[in-house]
């Protein structure tokens, strides 16, 4: 999988499916944080920040969440931060807080995508299945081409067993990023839920190469 071009921040290694999924989105994070002309020019706090995510792509979370928490001290109106401190917990299974790290993130800014998607999947994997769509629905509508977002939702209607709507989130995901291995994961698990035997391995064949590139 490539990293974002706008930071040049190593690849990613795959630690397990989740792991990724998180680490890109906090590398995602940063990079819209860069594109901030106020943040931009708090060079610390955007060295902090860097940091802290390479931490947790290497499963530091105690060392990563020390830092997000100590950058919204310092700068309480700073969203960028709470969302990451909310995906830190999430790796630590802190869901509560995490939630909170969530909601705080968007009392600051409703309309941040990356938090909405980042509290939307977790709904899903916490079996709020309803909140889930919700929060990554307004993801996808403010930010129409977030692969993320829309692999997400695909894998919340595949859990529902709503095929025709994961498929059409699957489909999307993997049109605006063709190397995201998971959602390749899912279109293979979405073709054998409906007895499509070789789109099933054609799909986690795909998988497995992508895996293994990222090793």
């Amino acid at each position: 999988m490539k990293t974002p071009q706008a930071l040049k921040i190593h690849k990613i290694s795959n630690v397990n499916i989740l792991n990724n999924v998180n680490v890109l989105a906090l590398i995602l994070t940063i990079v819209f944080c860069s594109t901030n002309t106020a943040l931009a020019n708090r060079l610390e706090t955007t060295k902090l920040m860097r940091h802290a995510a390479k931490l947790s792509q290497i499963g530091k979370n105690e060392e990563a969440l020390k830092i997000f928490l100590e950058v919204t001290r310092k700068e309480p109106n700073n969203f960028y931060a709470y969302n990451n401190l909310g995906m830190v917990y999430s790796e630590m299974k802190k869901n509560n807080k995490a939630i909170k790290a969530y909601e705080k993130s968007l009392s600051i800014n409703p309309t941040f995508p990356m938090t909405l998607n980042n509290i939307g999947f977790l709904h899903m994997n916490m079996g709020n299945y309803k909140k889930a769509e919700m929060f990554l629905k307004k993801s996808l509508s403010l930010f129409k081409s977030f692969h993320l977002a829309s692999m997400n939702l695909g894998e919340l209607y595949l859990k529902q067993k709503r095929y025709k709507k994961a498929m059409i989130y699957l489909k999307k995901s993997l049109k605006d990023m063709p190397s995201l291995s998971r959602a390749h994961r899912l279109m293979g698990e979405l073709h054998k839920a409906q007895g499509r035997v070789d789109e099933a391995k054609k799909e986690f064949d795909i998988y497995k190469k992508l895996e293994s590139r990222q090793k």
